[in-house]
């Protein structure tokens, strides 16, 4: 078994599994590094469950124990680039402002190394596709992703019409949903804690079929099991906040695939939204100075 496949029969299992067996298997699919690096008891400290759900966890999922689902992580380890492995290294305290930032770059360096290592060049291809081809697409994302969110769209723009940021207009969340075709898209931003509209969408994407595409961190939530295409970003930091660099990334990575989907046509398009903006005065050009 491959750990795609793994995570894939959990994120299967979860839905039946009992609340502290399923904390266990968010925690082992979203901190996989954690599994072959830490031990047993610590795990489970930080996944808040008990050793004894773990053990419970690696049989539900049909290994003998939790030393054969290590295995599966180790194996998995040594085949992956230096970064990851090196990313499992945290600072554990900071001492003044000067350690605090050093550690924030640390983490959102890490943070990065992880968003590449966790979705492959191939995930982005297919997403892109998705949003190329569907005749509306649609932006989820509130609250903290709002920045996130509001990038995507604002980039989109100058690629392909009818873009929309849900909730930027003058009408109610649940009356834009309604709307949705099965030939929209809907890309959506989020992560823990998850603010009340994971649920709308989900609800809308089961009942009106638009494609989904999910830029989450973690792949069990009540969105992912009903996207096409997922890709994950952690949120680790020091500060008392959690961190949207990875998130931010992974969105314009995702804009530089739909450029590549869309090809010439696009890059033509580009240019004529930039003339217009050094035309209509909204850039300022360095070309010209004031008498």
């Amino acid at each position: 078994m491959t750990l795609a496949e793994f995570h894939a029969r959990i994120v299967e299992s979860v839905p039946d599994m009992p609340r502290q067996v399923a904390l266990a298997a968010r925690y082992v699919v979203d901190h996989p590094d954690d599994v072959p690096l830490i031990s047993m008891r610590d795990l489970a400290a930080r996944a808040g469950v008990s050793p004894a759900t773990l053990l419970r966890f690696s049989q539900a999922l049909g290994f003998n124990g939790w030393a054969d689902l290590r295995a599966l992580h180790v194996s998995h380890l040594r085949q992956t680039p230096v970064p990851y492995t090196e990313r499992a290294t945290r600072a554990l305290s900071c001492d003044g402002v000067e350690a605090l930032v050093a550690e924030s770059f640390k983490a959102y360096r890490a943070n990065l190394d992880h968003t590449e290592w966790a979705n492959p060049p191939e995930v982005f291809a297919r997403a892109a596709a998705h949003l190329v081809r569907a005749e509306r697409v649609f932006i989820s994302a509130f609250m903290s992703c709002r920045g996130p969110g509001m990038s995507f769209a604002y980039l989109c723009r100058m690629l392909r019409n009818n873009v929309t940021l849900l909730g930027a207009e003058a009408t109610a969340l649940g009356v834009d949903l309604a709307l949705l075709r099965p030939s929209d898209a809907v890309l959506s931003i989020n992560f823990d804690p998850y603010g009340h509209e994971i649920d709308q969408i989900a609800r809308a994407i089961e009942t009106r079929g638009a494609t989904l595409i999910c830029l989450s961190d973690s792949r069990l939530t009540s969105l992912t099991p009903l996207a096409a295409e997922t890709l994950i970003f952690p949120v680790d930091g020091p500060s008392f906040f959690p961190s949207i660099v990875a998130a931010q990334a992974l969105v314009e990575a995702l804009i530089a695939a739909v450029l590549t989907e869309l090809g010439p046509e696009a890059t033509a398009r580009i240019g004529q939204i930039e003339r217009a903006l050094y035309d209509s005065g909204t850039y300022a050009s360095l070309n010209k100075r004031d008498a």
